[in-house]
């Protein structure tokens, strides 16, 4: 997911999670399925089909592909947690383009996700703050 905090932020920025979700649990079901096979193969007769446990095999790896995909997809919509809400305030007070994107969000009427999170971190990194003038004596 990409985010540019230098723009408004997106109103329904939640629109390809429940989609995500639907294909994470299309797949993770396949994966239990072949599991199952696997071990229908391995404890029962199963002469008649000789290959049964590679196909499950195949199938197994097949799915955890996808599923790794599309949970790495989902990692994007994670709640922020405490410690980034800490690091974040920091942020807001260092960056006032930070400060301006998390405004928006709130005047939304939404909580930040991960994925806003780490724009903000980026755009730190990429423009570190300026130092404040010390206090002239």
């Amino acid at each position: 997911m990409k985010i540019d905090i230098l723009k408004a932020p997106v109103v329904n920025i939640n629109a390809n999670r429940k989609k995500y979700t639907i294909i994470f649990l299309f797949f993770l079901g396949i994966a239990c399925l072949s599991v199952g096979i696997a071990v229908y193969a391995i404890y029962f007769s199963t002469r008649y089909y000789q290959n049964l446990e590679d196909i499950s095999l195949g199938i197994l790896v097949g799915a955890s592909l996808f599923i790794t995909y599309f949970g790495e997809k989902l990692q994007a919509y994670k709640r922020l947690y405490p410690p980034h809400r800490k690091k974040l305030a920091e942020l807001r007070q260092q960056h006032p383009a930070i400060d301006n994107y998390c405004g928006q969000v709130e005047l939304l009427d939404r909580e930040m996700i991960r994925a806003e999170f780490l724009a903000c971190t980026r755009y730190a990194e990429k423009f570190p703050a300026e130092q404040p003038m010390p206090p002239v004596h």
